[in-house]
């Protein structure tokens, strides 16, 4: 019986995703304007700001329901952490329910430091207590599936 109730969890949770895709790389809110969040980017490092991702590579096997594709508004920003190989900045999705599955919290990957081997999937390992709170501000955007090259 158990494994029949974590095998339609598992069912569930695949079709609330949507259909099958090959083509999509990844699904995120991609940024329309990242320039106060190039403030937090420490000289030398490499600019990344761009996007918060919702579905990560490896969970790319269903795409989001269509009403989420034609989503586009703001997003708070409320904190964000650094340490010696990635800063990355908090965000708050307020009421919206999006479907993140990505490992983590919601947050945009903001820099990485090549001298350290940063990389941008670094910055899923921080935890709410590692966020230093900052005045909040709005990044706005819209939901994109990006696809494969």
């Amino acid at each position: 019986m158990k494994l029949l109730f974590e095998n339609w969890r598992k069912y569930l949770n695949e079709i609330s995703l949507g259909t099958p895709t090959k083509d999509v790389s990844y699904t995120a809110f991609v940024l329309e304007d990242n320039s106060k969040l190039l403030e937090y980017v420490p000289e030398g490092w490499k600019t990344y700001a761009h996007h918060m991702t919702i579905i990560p590579p490896p969970e790319m096997k269903r795409r989001l329901p269509s009403r989420w594709l034609d989503y586009s508004g703001c997003l708070k920003v409320v904190g964000v952490a650094q340490n010696e190989q990635v800063v990355t900045a908090r965000v708050s999705l307020g009421d919206l329910p999006i479907p993140m599955k990505i490992k983590g919290l919601p947050h945009i990957t903001i820099a990485t430091n090549p001298e350290t081997g940063g990389q941008p999937v670094m910055s899923n390992n921080f935890m709410e207590e590692d966020f230093q709170p900052i005045d909040v501000f709005e990044v706005c955007g819209y939901v994109e599936e990006v696809l494969k090259k």
